[in-house]
């Protein structure tokens, strides 16, 4: 009689484990920003669930809807590419293209776009382009780190004034550098300085 009752509730706790029960996901990463002319906000976060699950991206709610996980709301892109608004909000992602695995080391880098796809979700026209991996990961390596004197904000860019290369071995120095706003995120030290 124990061992049934035992073997039973294993089974029990093995399909509860693998996510027939539900989940509870904690939210480790959460950024909000509002899509400018609707009551729409767009969310970028990160989560936690079930055994080691991570679920990651984008979503679209209303602004008076608490966040919460729901994978059929995930927008189809990785990151950000414009400024979101009430009729667009574009965004990018990778796919193989040949590029996988070992062949990533013998295959030619394309930087551009090699598909590109549209959807309405909420009344908004979400446009999704589709690089090829290798090219991706190259364009977006992003080895600099630099400081900077001063920034002056538009509503649609940075610019960075007198700029030193502080991580590359042969750093260099930009007079100025204009970031065109997408998926920026800025962190600040606890006096309000900018960290990174």
């Amino acid at each position: 009689m124990k061992i049934k009752l035992f073997v039973i509730l294993s089974i029990f706790l093995i399909f509860y484990g693998c996510g027939f029960g539900k989940t509870e996901w904690q939210i480790d990463e959460l950024y909000m920003q509002k899509i400018e002319g609707t009551s729409k906000v767009i969310y970028k976060f990160s989560a936690w669930g079930g055994r080691d699950s991570n679920a990651r991206g984008f979503m679209i709610l209303d602004s008076v809807e608490a966040f919460e996980m729901d994978y059929q709301r995930i927008l189809p892109f990785y990151q950000l590419s414009e400024i979101p608004d009430r009729n667009d909000i574009e965004g990018i992602m990778h796919d193989c293209y040949g590029t996988c695995g070992d062949a990533y080391y013998n295959s030619v880098s394309i930087f551009k776009p090699m598909k590109t796809e549209e959807e309405k979700v909420n009344d908004i026209k979400l446009t999704n382009r589709i690089y090829q991996y290798k090219g991706y990961s190259e364009h977006t390596r992003g080895l600099e780190r630099y400081v900077f004197e001063r920034l002056r904000e538009t509503k649609d860019s940075l610019f960075f004034y007198s700029l030193d290369d502080v991580e590359s071995m042969n750093g260099k120095y930009l007079d100025q550098l204009k970031v065109k706003k997408g998926e920026i995120y800025i962190d600040l030290k606890k006096n309000n300085e900018i960290k990174k």
